[in-house]
């Protein structure tokens, strides 16, 4: 009897994982967040969580306008004792939460394997919030790299539209003969991206790494890293040399059609679009991956658990499996530029499935979707001066004022000077 008693309990408590936890009367969950421009979307996610455990009260603290500015009063509530439960945040300062063992590491607290296979994420998923092995978040909506590019020019320059080019080499080839057209520059890299973001896409693409996995030793001077410098260089002498300008103009200048291709952000895409409809045929494809060891860092939001007492750990569980799920995918997908990491909304045409078909270059994005790996962040203090550094390094070779290898052995010389590791 005491045996049956057990397995009927278990039972119960597999069921509860699918069905949701019943949770004390005074239960509270508290959720902060970043972007304000999402806080619409949180507010929904949360009031359709609250309906699903009446017990609870979800307090949703105002999301603050950006993800440095989060992470900074998380800090400070670390040491007052006045943690939040979750966070939506971006998985660029993930690095500093782990290292102050703020964040909650998922696999103490129910995310094995067979678990995370029952959420129904896309494949790759998990790689966002891996950090060391280890699991500290989960997608919520992510924007990957793309090449967005204007078919009308590419066919002008004697390229095909259709096929687009799959490798670096090939691609700054096209750019090369777009960049011989009157009028015309041949292409534009964002630089100037929070994290550098664009930088480690490039980088992680041709299999490369910014350190070693336990942050002793920089990597990004090693071939991945030189290759490129080296395209980097190849963008400044198709144009970008000649016509330096911030994310922002670079977007302008190609949405007016001067601009062949753009490495761009995938949740920049809907803008983009129709701010060059009419004017020339806007499409997009995905960044050149090297064989099997080309990965993706995603952008976006990611959730996270720094809950300190255990019951709460356990809410903030249940939230996040809820949050990854097909409904507030759905609210997600359908809502903001950003890509849904539930495979069932994504599928179902009654679902995000539709949306697909009507926005062909998201196409582009989704295919990167099983390649994605942590957004890296440089550990220690001086992480957010080390993405100042590398973004001078970068404009540098850009505009074709530094050679590719000179200055990637000064850059590797400065980083290493802001590690401590001289």
């Amino acid at each position: 009897m005491k045996r049956l008693t057990s397995v009927v309990t278990c039972a119960f408590v597999l069921l509860g994982c699918t069905i949701g936890v019943s949770y004390a009367q005074d239960a509270t969950l508290r959720i902060a967040a970043a972007p304000s421009i999402h806080q619409g979307i949180y507010e929904k996610i949360a009031k359709e969580f609250q309906t699903l455990h009446p017990e609870i009260k979800v307090e949703l603290i105002p999301a603050v306008r950006e993800d440095e500015e989060l992470l900074q009063n998380t800090m400070r509530a670390a040491i007052t004792g006045t943690l939040p439960d979750v966070l939506f945040i971006s998985p660029n300062v993930m690095r500093p939460l782990i290292d102050r063992k703020i964040a909650t590491d998922l696999a103490r607290i129910g995310a094995s394997d067979q678990a995370l296979g029952s959420l129904g994420l896309i494949s790759g998923a998990t790689g966002v919030g891996m950090v060391e092995g280890k699991l500290y978040g989960l997608p919520f909506g992510v924007s990957v790299p793309v090449i967005a590019y204007n078919a009308d020019l590419v066919t002008k320059a004697g390229g095909d539209p259709d096929h687009f080019p799959t490798t670096w080499s090939d691609t700054v080839a096209l750019i090369n003969k777009i960049a011989a057209l009157e009028g015309s520059l041949g292409g534009f890299l964002e630089y100037d991206n929070t994290g550098n973001w664009t930088y480690k896409a490039l980088v992680a693409t041709l299999g490369g790494r910014m350190m070693t996995a336990d942050g002793r030793q920089v990597m990004f001077d090693n071939a991945a890293g030189r290759e490129a410098f080296q395209i980097l260089e190849a963008f400044g002498r198709a144009g970008q040399a000649k016509a330096d300008m911030t994310r922002d103009q670079a977007r302008q200048a190609f949405a007016a059609g001067t601009i062949g291709l753009l490495v761009t952000s995938s949740g920049a895409l809907p803008k983009l679009e129709k701010q060059a409809a009419g004017r020339f045929d806007l499409r997009a494809a995905p960044l050149p991956l090297v064989d099997s060891v080309g990965r993706i860092p995603a952008a976006g939001t990611i959730l996270m658990i720094t809950s300190k007492n255990e019951q709460s750990k356990a809410l903030a569980w249940d939230f996040v499996k809820f949050a990854v799920g097909t409904d507030a995918q759905t609210i997600m997908g359908r809502e903001t530029g950003l890509l849904a990491v539930n495979q069932a909304a994504l599928d179902d045409p009654n679902r995000l499935g539709k949306q697909m078909q009507d926005r062909p270059n998201q196409k582009a994005a989704i295919s990167e979707l099983s390649h994605l790996t942590e957004w890296y962040a440089f550990p220690g203090e001086n992480s957010m001066k080390i993405t100042d550094v590398i973004k001078n390094y970068l404009q540098a070779v850009l505009t074709l004022r530094r050679q590719p290898d000179e200055a990637l052995a000064a850059m590797k010389k400065d980083v290493e000077k802001l590690l401590g590791l001289e």
